[in-house]
């Protein structure tokens, strides 16, 4: 039924009202520029279509899995069936307040119209579609604001697995299925990944497919460690007619490169790094934990850590002058290259417009 019974003129009309908090309106702008995602109905479509089938913000559907769950727990319990439905229909009373105090628990602030697209209109609307939260909203706006809400709530890695839930899905299938997987990346690079899991980086800012890999088509390459951030590859197809079987001594592989360097610096081999750390650039590196390579020594005027040269040229970057690098030479040369590109840019000339120089006497 949805709902069309409740709102019969809006059962066709595809432009929603929604009004969402701040909180979430600008998490919303964010991941849209972070994701790639221009339109802002196109995103709020992919959002409501992908998690409202999870989140607690479909109460029906959450209590209808809750039921399921507490049946199968109790299945195996002694005693008479009518002591057990009254557990039950108890316990989903109570987290059915739950969950209508929280959808009703979002404020407001922030108001756009969008477009819905023919598939959730149909399921918001259409008179036999299993849609049953018409239960527990007023109008379908508050449903899809609900879904969003709490989509907003949730940490940056999930949100990114909501988003790209078709990438993540395939991916999953090809790794129980043990299938190879074509893979395109953002520089239009194509590659044949034996698929081992999805894995995050230590503090959580970003999913990896993690698994061994070889540039497509190129069968006689010995396929070798990578990883590929989710969010920036272009597609990602299962190759049904290929293998993928991943050896165990190729999983404990990956599992200890993954402990080593994390799994944003799957590619490439270690090496030694030698820093000369100023006292600053030696706070820095002991406050900043995010993709931190290991420091395997202490020389007299130098810190010799051990990682990729991907890794030490993310990481000591951002440390400027607190942190010079000494060996390899060519990840030196490199660094020392982007720095004085950086400050040539720095030193060009601005000319000041009809108002004069830029202010800048910041607070």
């Amino acid at each position: 039924m949805a709902f069309a019974a409740l709102d019969p003129e809006a059962a066709g009309n595809n432009k929603q009202h929604l009004n969402l908090s701040p909180l979430a309106y600008e998490v919303v702008l964010s991941d849209m520029f972070t994701f790639g995602e221009e339109k802002l109905s196109g995103f709020i479509n992919t959002i409501f279509a992908q998690y409202a089938p999870t989140a607690e913000a479909s109460v029906s559907r959450a209590l209808n899995v809750m039921r399921g769950e507490l049946a199968k727990c109790l299945a195996g319990i002694l005693g008479d069936e009518k002591t057990k439905n009254r557990i039950v229909q108890r316990l989903v009373s109570q987290e059915r307040e739950r969950l209508i105090e929280q959808a009703s628990s979002y404020g407001g602030g922030k108001s756009f119209k969008f477009w819905l697209n023919k598939e959730n209109l149909l399921y918001l609307t259409q008179a036999d579609s299993e849609c049953g939260e018409e239960a527990y909203y007023t109008k379908r706006g508050k449903y899809i604001k609900s879904v969003v809400e709490e989509y907003a709530r949730l940490p940056y890695v999930r949100r990114e697995q909501i988003y790209f839930l078709p990438f993540v899905e395939t991916i999953q299938c090809a790794i129980r299925e043990e299938k190879q997987l074509r893979v395109v990346t953002g520089a239009d690079t194509v590659y044949s990944v034996y698929a081992y899991d999805i894995l995050c980086d230590p503090l959580s800012t970003a999913n990896y497919l993690v698994g061994y890999c070889r540039r497509y088509g190129f069968s006689e390459e010995k396929k070798r460690p990578g990883s590929f951030r989710i969010c920036a590859l272009k597609s990602v197809r299962m190759e049904k007619s290929k293998s993928a079987f991943v050896k165990e001594s190729e999983r404990k592989e990956l599992a200890q490169k993954v402990a080593a360097r994390g799994a944003a610096f799957m590619a490439g081999s270690e090496t030694e790094i030698h820093v000369r750390l100023t006292e600053a650039g030696m706070y820095k590196y002991q406050r900043q934990a995010h993709l931190r390579p290991v420091l395997v020594r202490r020389e007299e005027d130098r810190f010799v850590f051990q990682c990729t040269l991907a890794q030490a040229e993310f990481y000591f970057f951002k440390f400027g002058k607190d942190a010079e690098i000494l060996r390899p030479e060519p990840l030196r040369e490199k660094v020392k290259t982007m720095y004085e590109e950086a400050a040539k840019a720095y030193g060009a000339a601005v000319t000041a417009g009809p108002q004069g120089p830029m202010n800048t006497n910041y607070p």
